[in-house]
C-alpha cells in the first residue's frame, strides 16, 4: 500500500467529521486543566494537557494519546472522568494534530515515530512529578493504536514498550490496517486492556465494519473487555459528548482492578452488565 493511501487512513482514523453521540449524563464538576511544555527530544519539546486531581484524591497517571489529526482539548470530558477517579492526565500534543504549529514537517511515517517519543516522554515527566503512582495508557483511535505500542504492539516495527505501564484503556482503536496493523499487531499484548466502541463506529472508505475496531480484544493474550456501545460512532470519546459518563462504572472498576489492584473491582468488571442494545465481551479474565 502507497504512503498517500496509509496517510488518509490514518488521518480519517481520527475522526475529525464525525459526530458526537450526545447522552444525558450527570457529571461531576471537573479538573481544570493546564497546559505545560513537556521536552520530547533535546531539539524538540510540545505543549502538554494536565488534568491533575488534589494531592488526597491521587491515585494514579493515565498517558493520553489522542486521535491522529486531533489535540488535547478535545478530549476535556475524558480528561475530567479520569481526574475525577484521582488519576492524573497527560496529554501531549502530537506533531500529526491539525493544531501543532510544526505538523507539515513531518511525513506520515516521521509522525509515527514522534507520537512514540512524545509518549515516553510523557511517561518519564509522570516518573519525577508522580513518583511510585500506578500508570495506565490511555487512547483514542490512533492514540488507542500508540497506547498499545506501549505494552508490546507491533513487535514486528521494533520494541516500543514502557514496563511502567499497567494497562490500557482504549476507545475505537484504527482497525485493520494493510502494512501497519496486521492480524498479528496486538497478539504478544499481555498488559489488561479495556477497548470502548460502538456500533456505529466506521470510517466510510476505510473502516466500514465497526467489528474492526475489536481487533484487539479478540487478540490480545492478556485480560481483555470490550464494549460495544449501541448507536456510537468513532467520534464517542473525541469531541467532548457527556456520553462517556454513561460508561463510568466499566471504566472506574477497570481502573480500580488493574491500576490499583483491586480485586473486588475485577469481579465487578467481570460481571458487569452492559445497557440493553450494548455489547460486552470478557476474554481471559480470572
Amino acid at each position: 500500500m502507497g504512503t498517500q493511501m496509509i496517510d488518509r487512513r490514518l488521518f480519517v482514523a481520527g475522526g475529525l467529521a464525525a459526530l458526537p453521540v450526545r447522552l444525558a449524563a450527570s457529571v461531576p464538576a471537573p479538573v481544570v486543566p493546564r497546559t505545560e511544555r513537556l521536552v520530547v527530544t533535546p531539539s524538540r519539546s510540545t505543549e502538554m494537557t494536565v488534568w491533575q486531581p488534589s494531592t488526597d484524591r491521587l491515585k494514579g497517571v493515565a498517558l493520553l494519546s489522542t486521535g491522529h489529526g486531533s489535540w488535547p482539548a478535545r478530549y476535556e470530558v475524558l480528561g475530567g472522568l479520569l481526574s475525577s477517579h484521582g488519576f492524573a492526565v497527560l496529554a501531549p500534543m502530537h506533531v500529526d494534530s491539525v493544531r501543532h504549529p510544526d505538523r507539515a514537517s513531518f511525513t506520515l511515517q516521521a509522525s509515527f515515530g514522534e507520537r512514540i517519543a512524545d509518549m515516553a516522554a510523557a511517561s518519564a515527566h509522570a516518573g519525577k512529578v508522580f513518583p511510585g503512582q500506578p500508570v495506565v495508557a490511555v487512547g483514542h483511535s490512533f492514540g488507542t493504536l500508540t497506547s498499545l505500542c506501549r505494552v508490546g504492539a507491533l513487535g514486528y516495527l521494533g520494541d516500543f514498550r514502557d514496563p511502567s505501564v499497567k494497562a490500557v484503556l482504549g476507545f475505537s482503536s484504527p482497525g485493520r490496517i494493510p502494512g501497519l496493523v496486521q492480524p498479528v499487531a496486538y497478539a504478544a499484548v499481555t498488559a489488561p486492556l479495556m477497548l470502548v466502541t460502538g456500533t456505529a463506529d466506521v470510517v466510510p472508505g476505510f473502516v466500514t465494519d465497526p467489528a474492526d475496531h475489536l481487533l484487539p480484544v479478540e487478540t490480545v493474550k492478556g485480560p481483555a473487555f470490550g464494549l460495544v456501545k449501541a448507536g456510537a460512532d468513532h467520534e464517542f470519546v473525541g469531541q467532548n459528548s457527556p456520553g462517556i459518563w454513561g460508561i463510568d462504572q466499566p471504566i472506574a472498576a477497570f481502573l480500580s482492578a488493574y491500576a490499583l489492584n483491586d480485586r473486588a473491582a475485577a469481579m465487578r468488571l467481570v460481571a458487569y452488565k452492559p445497557a440493553t442494545g450494548d455489547r460486552y465481551i470478557v476474554r481471559n479474565a480470572r
